[in-house]
C-alpha cells in the first residue's frame, strides 16, 4: 500500500492545481489529503502498517437525511470477522457504505446490528470483510495504547495511554476527533483491547472496554427499519 501512495503523490500534487480550476476541484483534493493522511498513518505504523487493512470509514444517511460519519474495524469473535462500530454512528440509518483507507469505491452495508449493553453495531456487508484483529486477553492502568480511525473523516494514528478504567468503560490519554467513534484502541502487539465510543470535553478518549465489547457483539440484534 505504501508504494502505491508514493506513486500516486506525484500526479495527484500535480492535478491538485488543476482541480482549483474545475467544478469537481474541491472532491479531488479531498481524495488527495485523504490518501496523503493514509500515507501518513501507514508512515507512523511502520513495519505494523498492515493493520490498516482492518480499518474503515463509515459513512452512513439518518432517516431525516442527516449525513454522519465514523470508523469501524474487522473483530475476529467467536471464530467469524465481525465488522464493528458504534451504534450512534448507523442508529436509524437509511443508508450506510465502508471505504478502506486507501480509498476506493465505498460498499454497501446490507445489514446493521446493534448492541443494547453498550454503544456498538455491527455491519454486515455481502463481500470484501477486511482481514480481522485479534481480541486481547488483558488490559491495565498506564499500558501504551493507539488508535487508527477516521477523525475529520480522513485516516489518522494516534498513541496514548490507558489512563483510567471503571466498569464498562477506560479513559484513554490521547486525542480523540469527531469522525473517531468506532476506532479500535490497540495494544502493543495489534490485539483490540477496546473501542472508541466518545471523548470528555478535553478531547480525550472514552472507550468500551473490550469484554464489554466482546459481550455486545454477541448480543446486537437487527436495527429497526427507518422511518
Amino acid at each position: 500500500m505504501a508504494r502505491f501512495f508514493s506513486r500516486t503523490r506525484v500526479w495527484l500534487g500535480a492535478i491538485v492545481v488543476v482541480a482549483m480550476l474545475i467544478p469537481v476541484g474541491g472532491w479531488v483534493i479531498d481524495r488527495y489529503l485523504f490518501l496523503v493522511a493514509g500515507e501518513s498513518v501507514e508512515d507512523a505504523l511502520g513495519d505494523e502498517a498492515e493493520l490498516t487493512a482492518a480499518v474503515r470509514l463509515v459513512r452512513s444517511v439518518d432517516c431525516r437525511g442527516s449525513a454522519r460519519s465514523g470508523s469501524a474495524f474487522a473483530l475476529e469473535v467467536d471464530g467469524r470477522t465481525r465488522l464493528v462500530t458504534n451504534r450512534h454512528v448507523v442508529e436509524d440509518a437509511r443508508s450506510t457504505v465502508v471505504q478502506p483507507l486507501e480509498g476506493g469505491p465505498g460498499v454497501q452495508v446490507r445489514e446493521v446490528l446493534v448492541a443494547t449493553s453498550a454503544d456498538v453495531a455491527v455491519l454486515v456487508i455481502d463481500d470484501g470483510l477486511p482481514p480481522a484483529l485479534t481480541v486481547a486477553t488483558d488490559v491495565r492502568l498506564g499500558q501504551p495504547i493507539r488508535t487508527i480511525g477516521f477523525p475529520g473523516a480522513r485516516p489518522a494514528f494516534r498513541a496514548g495511554r490507558v489512563d483510567r478504567l471503571e466498569p464498562g468503560r477506560m479513559l484513554i490519554a490521547l486525542e480523540v476527533g469527531a469522525g473517531a467513534s468506532g476506532s479500535p484502541v490497540l495494544d502493543e502487539d495489534g490485539a483490540v483491547v477496546g473501542q472508541v465510543f466518545a471523548r470528555t470535553e478535553g478531547d480525550r478518549g472514552v472507550a468500551t472496554p473490550f469484554e464489554d465489547l466482546v459481550a455486545a457483539i454477541r448480543d446486537a440484534v437487527p436495527a429497526p427499519p427507518c422511518g
